[in-house]
């Protein structure tokens, strides 16, 4: 599939959105072929998005599956409803606007639970507006074989701080020290960490 990117971000306007065939999406414009190259190396049952936002990326995702010929479902969650939500709900992806965290993270809806630990690889993104808490609390329901993600990560600040900042990413919402309690307590390893630092997300396997 060729990764048609019609906007890249420009970090010195301080502008972090990209676009993929005119879909917006708050990501570094090579995520989308860093992404591509995931789902075809694990082939997913199915994607649990904390974020959908604008929508770019999810509806890139979609695509992508079906390119590959996967036949995963994506479930995703915002707090805010879009007008364009509906195209993605017409090209069968599963959106749903509520809040299903509990007061300080502590918990989640079943149904989110559920999902996870459906049969097959799960991957789960967390995009939303905590990061680190939906990483630290979701990272508890994944199957070995599975995979957990979160975006705007940078190892430490001091590499955001020198490497990044002004320079390829803006923004620093979660980083090492942020989830090690977490990746230590659920088995979770760097998974192609040079890969995604580049396109600042961290991506953990559960062993």
């Amino acid at each position: 599939m060729e990764i048609e990117i019609t906007k890249k971000v420009n970090m010195a306007d301080n502008d972090g959105l990209s676009s993929y065939l005119n879909h917006a999406a708050q990501q570094h414009h090579d995520a989308f072929g860093v992404f591509y190259d995931f789902l075809k190396e694990n082939k997913p049952a199915r994607i649990l998005e904390i974020g959908t936002a604008l929508g770019g990326f999810t509806q890139f995702l979609n695509i992508a599956l079906k390119d590959l010929n996967i036949p995963a479902k994506i479930l995703t969650y915002d707090i805010h409803r879009m007008t364009w939500y509906t195209e993605l709900i017409e090209n069968g992806i599963d959106v749903r606007v509520e809040n299903v965290f509990g007061e300080n993270f502590e918990s989640v809806n079943q149904e989110v639970i559920d999902f996870i630990k459906g049969d097959g690889i799960t991957i789960v993104l967390c995009d939303g507006g905590y990061k680190k808490g939906e990483f630290n609390l979701l990272s508890n329901y994944i199957k070995p074989g599975d995979y957990i993600l979160a975006h705007d990560y940078i190892d430490t600040n001091e590499n955001f701080e020198n490497n990044y900042k002004d320079k390829i990413w803006n923004w620093h919402e979660i980083s090492d020290e942020a989830i090690k309690d977490a990746c230590e307590r659920n088995g979770l390893v760097p998974h192609n960490k040079e890969i995604f630092d580049k396109v600042v997300w961290v991506c953990r396997k559960k062993v």
